[in-house]
């Protein structure tokens, strides 16, 4: 089983709490046959330094900007994407919102080894390094 690209941080209902990642472990694990592998990563506190952080990127004919804002007091990152693309000869935008709940890699590692995995933290998939304050995890059903 795998969940790549922070999915896990995703706060998708303003009263979720950190019980509910633990209960979505024990879903997990209770899924797996024994061996079985749980594959994904997080996002950390510190992804940002205080303010607000703005940047873009381009290619030949779209442009994505992107403002992230990181809450350090209740571990969130709000991340507003608006994207221009060009569609004939128009361009069309779309904007996002993206809220997310920050955990810290110990946290993390710590709920998965009490439900019962065995678990290892990764900074990278293979030749893939992943941005700093991300880390992966493989957890493994015994």
């Amino acid at each position: 089983m795998r969940s790549i690209g922070e999915c896990l941080n995703y706060q998708f209902d303003a009263k979720s709490d950190r019980q509910n990642l633990t209960n979505l472990f024990h879903r997990i694990y209770s899924a797996l046959t024994p061996g079985g592998v749980f594959i994904f990563d997080i996002a950390q506190p510190g992804q940002l330094t205080p303010g607000i952080s703005k940047g873009f990127t381009e290619g030949e004919d779209w442009v994505v900007l992107v403002e992230k804002e990181e809450n350090q007091e209740l571990s969130t990152l709000t991340r507003r994407i608006i994207t221009f693309r060009k569609v004939g000869e128009y361009y069309r935008r779309d904007e996002e919102l993206h809220h997310q709940r920050l955990y810290t890699a110990t946290e993390i590692a710590n709920q998965l080894h009490q439900i019962g995995f065995q678990v290892e933290t990764m900074a990278s998939y293979g030749q893939y390094s992943l941005p700093s304050a991300h880390t992966a995890f493989l957890a493994r059903k015994s």
